[in-house]
């Protein structure tokens, strides 16, 4: 239950900076009564109450609504969405959550002396490339440019792009795709 979190977690955070209910309440422009029902889990605060306590602690208002168990987010191996296209050059894993639509991320090989044409994102959607391994030659857009091991790249997203390894070994890196909301 939120309410019972958020009292903890402000007694929790004004005990730490040694401040007195009086001190904090002056900080977060609310009365001392308000804070002190809410810490006695006496009250459900409105969003805007609970916005003025976390600016006055200088705390996103998750810490103090999010359980810490459950800040961090795994997500397994074997759960990760494996991607390769119909000519076996690319390969891609996601690694970043199946959940989150506007923020892909992908771990990629492509083959010694292939291509891989990319697709085209929503407008608006801009892609980071960052080579890991080997060499890349980006292009997109009409323009080229050739990436080394350890080289980065970004782009709009929504134009048509190519990935192509001009060595006799495979190349690997990371794409990031950020689509609008």
């Amino acid at each position: 239950m939120i309410i019972n979190l958020v009292g903890t977690r402000i007694r929790a955070i004004r005990g730490e900076r040694n401040l007195t209910q009086q001190q904090l309440a002056a900080l977060a422009h609310v009365s001392r009564a308000t804070l002190a029902t809410i810490e006695k889990d006496d009250a459900n605060p409105s969003l805007a109450v609970v916005h003025k306590i976390a600016c006055a602690l200088k705390v996103s208002i998750d810490e103090l609504v999010v359980e810490n168990h459950q800040r961090i987010r795994l997500l397994k191996q074997k759960d990760m969405r494996k991607i390769e296209s119909n000519d076996h050059i690319y390969y891609s894993t996601e690694v970043s959550a199946a959940n989150n639509h506007h923020f892909l991320q992908n771990v990629f090989s492509i083959k010694a002396n292939s291509c891989y044409q990319g697709k085209p994102h929503p407008p608006g959607s801009e892609e980071y490339l960052h080579i890991l391994e080997g060499e890349v030659i980006l292009e997109a857009g009409g323009e080229k440019i050739h990436l080394l091991t350890g080289d980065s790249a970004s782009f709009g997203g929504n134009i048509h792009h190519s990935y192509s390894n001009p060595t006799t070994k495979d190349s690997r890196g990371v794409v990031t795709i950020i689509e609008p909301k």
